[in-house]
């Protein structure tokens, strides 16, 4: 089992310190001081998006609500991450096909484009981070795919975010600059994300609540709510929100380092 750590961790296995979960939470740790961030502002995040995998049949979490107390009642899986903080594991699939907007004019859905995107890739692992805590490569991506789009944050509509953990969330949008470093509880709370928010957030559930298929997860659902194809869960007046014509999608990797970010318009 220790060759089998060390190889994948190196020599911090030694010390107990291993796997994705531990470098995550040694990152949102280190937010705790620095932005004053914490469970008061991720329970949001989870609630929030369970409540759009209780609207998605197809979703794990589906008939599995969950209120604040069940967050904070939550077992701890690595400090500060309860379970609920943590992304699903799970086998499953998402796809899309891209292809020429020509081509795609001719189809039955709608027509979805690639208005902006960015990548950054700071550093290849947390280790090599220059800061523990950000900005992740979510800011130079998300800064080039605004340029490229010709828009800003305040056009954007609604959010499919890479949701390996809670605080992945609030650390990408902070850096995409929807709030500013410590505003995230604020910003979060009164159901900002949730259905009804002014700003939702992972509307399938996310890989929080519906299922981990990585970077597709977003990708996908952003492309779907875009043809208006997500039954009870569409945006609009399904759900008491805006019908959505610019939604911002984003993947991760490498502990919070590397970053991708794709803009995406309904025409």
């Amino acid at each position: 089992m220790y060759r089998m750590l060390s190889e994948f961790s190196g020599d911090e296995a030694a010390f107990g310190h291993f796997g994705a979960s531990a470098g995550y939470a040694l990152s949102a740790r280190r937010a705790m001081h620095t932005f004053h961030t914490g469970p008061d502002t991720w329970k949001h995040i989870a609630v929030g998006q369970r409540k759009w995998a209780n609207l998605n049949p197809r979703a794990i979490m589906y008939d599995k609500p969950m209120a604040y107390e069940d967050y904070y009642n939550a077992k701890w899986l690595v400090e500060p991450f309860r379970i609920p903080d943590n992304c699903l594991i799970n086998d499953g699939g998402r796809a899309c096909i891209i292809t020429s907007t020509e081509r795609a004019r001719d189809l039955k859905h709608h027509l979805v484009t690639i208005m902006g995107m960015g990548q950054h890739n700071p550093s290849a692992d947390l280790q090599e981070a220059t800061y523990l805590a950000g900005p992740t490569g979510a800011k130079t991506a998300g800064e080039t795919a605004f340029k490229m789009a010709g828009i800003t944050a305040r056009d954007v509509d609604a959010c499919e975010i890479y949701d390996c953990f809670t605080y992945t969330v609030e650390i990408t949008l902070q850096d995409y600059g929807f709030f500013g470093p410590g505003e995230g509880e604020d910003w979060f709370s009164g159901g900002m994300i949730e259905p009804g928010g002014r700003m939702p957030v992972n509307t399938s559930g996310g890989q929080l609540s519906e299922a981990y298929h990585m970077g597709l997860t977003p990708l996908t659902e952003g492309v779907m709510q875009l043809m208006g194809r997500c039954g009870e869960r569409q945006l609009g007046p399904a759900t008491n929100t805006k019908q959505p014509e610019i939604i911002l999608c984003s993947d991760n990797g490498a502990i919070l380092q590397c970053h991708s970010c794709y803009i995406l318009r309904r025409w």
